[in-house]
């Protein structure tokens, strides 16, 4: 896959283009001081923590310069720019054409630290505190070409340094260590934290380690996929529209509840199961224990219940009227539901049967609720519907502004429990609604919204078609605090998302196959993990609560 590299990655190349400049003029003349026999010219080892700064370069049968330290039960991370004797510089982006490696060296201790390769990077994890020696390789389609000099590497507590100590910085979870604070808390609510990551390529999935990128699973689904993500973040869904499947993954966390605490086991992510809801399942509901999809190919609705995930096929199946695209919800033990050319909807309990209908709605898309209450988008307002008990439902339709621009309108609405509003797209910024008030108010931001969420304290989070993320007031819309993210959307283009986790977000980069880690705290870009593929739809899979122990 072709693509275009932003502002940031290409820094990066500049820095890598640096590194052979700066092994090259170490105060050392390479063009003669190498073993005339050697296969390669240059050697450098970066540092991927610190935006790919080079730290040690080879010289012959030693070293300049020296590796970071690596925190106990943590990592670094290190790529490395090798340049072969007939001066060609080996593109690391094909393991299968050239590998760079890491190893223990011959004789060197053993238990200190351990190692993943990744082909273009490796890691070097911290098992316990002293020093080792490490040796790295270049392998060339197949064939072990170079093993450099033994190289020491020290791991180090980190709990016992000081907030400024010279290390504080050094260990690799994947960010820049300009930002002027310590990361490693924030950080630490990662760890045994996983996102799933939809392709835009083609039918793939991967499941990432929070923390550093590192790829923990890769699936094939029926088709390309949207996922979501569950209440029960163990679990995250998947729609394959085009296969009429929905697949549901497993994040492999388990936890041993201890009383007054739970210990995190860290398992194999797996498939949980593959199922046929529908033709075309495509909008997506879940909420405490009801899960509901809309099948676009028929307007028919999907009602499951969450906790008999992987234990029974059982699903209620309300039938539709034609081919629609929809939007449902569960409000009070009842689905209500209904498809944009049927400018309305219908409810019904869990046997199918059909016990209000409210239309007026043109246009229907997106969904959101809030105590007994659903609203629900429509072209010219929001139709909020509210379940008063006994199996008794009204509805209220609330207009769009007066003077609002003629493309304005809500599709897509956002809320969270212990906030008095819900949210919604609008032009070039946001709806604010008033449930109980009745009321929609408008707020422009800088760019229109691509999506939306509330963070787990209820602070709203907006990522912009300008490609930057905000932090809002979601009852006045006042934007908090703002970080550029990705580059704008480009017309026609995929749009990013993201998932939050704590006080993190995690935005996908579409157009150049990453995904970035944000410290909505501080509003600061922390790092970005590369992916083999253009990245959709993400989401958190955890156990909140539990810890590795």
């Amino acid at each position: 896959m072709t693509r275009a590299f932003p502002r940031s990655i290409i820094g990066i190349a500049v820095l890598a283009l640096f590194a052979v400049a700066w092994a090259g003029s170490h105060g050392h003349a390479h063009d003669h001081d190498h073993d005339h026999e050697s296969p390669i010219a240059e050697f450098v080892i970066l540092d991927r923590g610190a935006e790919r700064a080079p730290v040690a370069d080879v010289d012959g049968d030693h070293w300049h310069g020296r590796l970071p330290d690596v925190p106990l039960d943590g990592r670094v991370s290190l790529g490395a720019v090798i340049v072969s004797a007939d001066g060609r510089d080996r593109d690391l982006s094909d393991p299968s054409v050239n590998d760079f490696g890491v190893a223990l060296a011959p004789g060197a201790p053993e238990g200190v630290v351990e190692f993943v390769d990744h082909g273009d990077h490796v890691h070097v994890r911290g098992v316990a505190e002293g020093v080792s020696d490490v040796v790295f390789t270049w392998t060339h389609r197949g064939e072990l070409r170079y093993t450099t000099p033994p190289i020491a590497v020290r791991v180090v507590d980190q709990s016992h340094a000081h907030d400024d100590d010279d290390h504080a910085h050094d260990d690799d979870h994947g960010h820049s260590d300009d930002h002027g604070h310590d990361h490693a808390h924030g950080h630490g609510e990662l760890e045994g934290v996983r996102l799933l990551v939809a392709s835009l390529d083609g039918p793939e999935l991967l499941v990432l380690d929070a923390v550093d990128g590192d790829v923990l699973a890769t699936f094939t689904i029926p088709s390309l996929g949207r996922v979501y993500q569950l209440p029960n973040a163990q679990l995250a869904a998947v729609t394959n529209r085009d296969a009429n499947r929905v697949t549901f993954v497993h994040s492999g966390l388990s936890a041993v509840d201890h009383g007054d605490h739970m210990d995190l086991l860290e398992g194999t992510p797996y498939v949980l199961k593959t199922v046929n809801l529908g033709p075309q399942p495509t909008h997506f509901f879940a909420q405490g224990n009801d899960i509901a999809v809309y099948n676009d190919g028929d307007g028919s609705m999907a009602w499951l219940d969450a906790r008999l995930l992987g234990i029974s096929l059982d699903f209620v199946q309300v039938p539709g009227t034609a081919a629609d695209h929809g939007s449902l919800a569960v409000v009070d033990g009842y689905l209500i539901g209904g498809g944009l050319r049927e400018a309305g909807v219908r409810v019904f309990d869990r046997n199918e049967t059909e016990l209000a209908s409210f239309g007026g709605c043109p246009g229907l898309h997106g969904q959101a609720t809030l105590g007994n209450a659903v609203a629900f988008g429509c072209s010219d307002g929001v139709l909020i519907v509210q379940a008063r008990g006994g199996g008794t439902f009204a509805a209220n339709k609330v207009g769009n502004p007066a003077g609002s621009p003629e493309n304005a309108r809500v599709g897509t609405l956002v809320s969270h429990p212990s906030s008095p509003v819900m949210v919604g797209n609008f032009g070039q910024g946001i709806a604010i609604i008033d449930p109980v008030a009745g009321s929609l108010t408008a707020v422009a931001l800088p760019a229109a919204p691509a999506a939306m969420r509330f963070s787990d304290d209820g602070e709203l989070v907006v990522l912009t078609l300008d490609g930057a993320l905000h932090r809002l007031d979601a009852v006045s819309g006042d934007v908090l605090a703002s970080v550029q993210v990705v580059d704008a959307v480009v017309a026609g283009q995929p749009r990013p998302a993201f998932a939050l986790s704590g006080d993190h977000a995690f935005v996908t980069d579409p157009a150049h196959g990453a995904v970035w880690l944000v410290d909505l705290d501080h509003m600061e870009v922390e790092t970005h993990f590369d992916l083999p593929f253009a990245p959709g739809s993400v989401a958190v899979m955890a156990i909140p609560g539990a810890v590795i122990h």
